[in-house]
């Protein structure tokens, strides 16, 4: 009885906050339902978290100084960290009425709280006030809004420009200089947002050097959020987070272009050539604004460590062949 209360109370939000939820109906391993993100406009987005209900006072016996304890089993712990997508936890108080929540698996995934038994559930996560972009962060919602028009998204990539003149970058440098795997893929890390800003001071005559502050930082970051938001690349953004929040550093990734970032890539070529028709541009016969790039491991990062590794395998392989002798 208490766990259908904490259902109800999940289906209760979801209808009042004009979201989509899925109860799943049978063969619940650590997964009691699914829910979706619906826009303002109502229109359902693909956007999917996964939720696992728990009702009862018990729930709530562990108090910490900014919510409560939560002890996940073995086999749930395991399940929810490997799980293809978010996993909110929501814990219901039957007393109170009150429900709160985590994305358990991205509690799971963050480093600094491997060790730990518990999974700290936060009061300030009361359900019945959260926004639901707050709950579908993770799965890529971001309070931005969408730009139908592609070729808008190529005019919003080319004006969004950082404003400090010792960071001359924009939204289109990092997009074009990014594009690798024969423009399928982006690539995005510090070194491509440095190696960026410093040809454009270059380019500028500038006497300063790279100046990087926080300012800076969250506008690049932007960018990934941009990306996400305008559908133009599949980025796990629930992993950008662990480097964003917990480490407190810029992401690094390649992912794939959906086919809404291939077609900005055709429409930066068309864009590139009717330029070069008219004059406006230089015709480079094989060079071209969008193409690929090529990026690689530092052979000095792992190079050194060569014997390192070799031994530690013929090591390990002599200690199971005398343990089997």
């Amino acid at each position: 009885m208490q766990e259908r209360r904490g259902i109800a109370a999940v289906q209760g939000y979801a209808a009042r906050a004009g979201q989509i939820w899925r109860e799943t109906g049978t063969g619940d391993v650590g997964i009691d339902g699914q829910l979706e993100f619906v826009t303002r406009e109502g229109f359902a987005t693909g956007r999917t978290v996964a939720a696992q209900v728990k009702a009862g006072p018990s729930f709530f016996q562990y108090r910490t100084g900014a919510g409560w304890k939560f002890y996940p089993e073995d086999k749930h712990r395991a399940y929810w960290e490997q799980f293809p997508l978010p996993v909110l936890l929501i814990l219901h108080n039957t007393d109170t009425g009150h429900s709160y929540w985590i994305d358990v698996r991205q509690a799971l995934r963050i480093p600094v709280r491997e060790e730990r038994a518990f999974i700290e559930v936060p009061e300030t996560n009361l359900l019945e006030k959260t926004d639901p972009a707050a709950l579908f962060e993770n799965a890529g919602v971001l309070k931005q809004p969408f730009i139908p028009a592609i070729e808008d998204v190529l005019t919003k990539l080319i004006t969004t420009v950082s404003n400090e003149g010792t960071f001359p970058l924009s939204y289109f440098d990092l997009f074009v200089h990014g594009l690798t795997n024969i423009c399928r893929s982006i690539y995005y890390g510090m070194d491509l947002v440095c190696n960026a800003v410093e040809y454009n001071l270059d380019a500028r005559g500038s006497e300063f050097g790279m100046g990087m502050g926080g300012a800076e930082h969250e506008f690049t970051f932007g960018f990934v959020k941009f990306l996400l938001a305008q559908n133009l690349a599949q980025i796990d953004y629930s992993d950008c987070l662990i480097d964003w929040v917990d480490r407190e550093m810029q992401p690094h990734f390649v992912a794939p272009l959906t086919s809404r970032g291939r077609a900005l890539v055709a429409l930066i070529h068309n864009e590139e050539a009717r330029l070069v028709a008219s004059g406006a541009l230089p015709d480079e016969g094989h060079r071209h604004v969008a193409q690929e790039g090529f990026f690689q491991m530092v052979a000095q990062s792992y190079f050194p460590r060569f014997p390192r590794i070799r031994q530690f395998q013929e090591a390990v392989t002599m200690e199971k062949e005398v343990a089997g002798a």
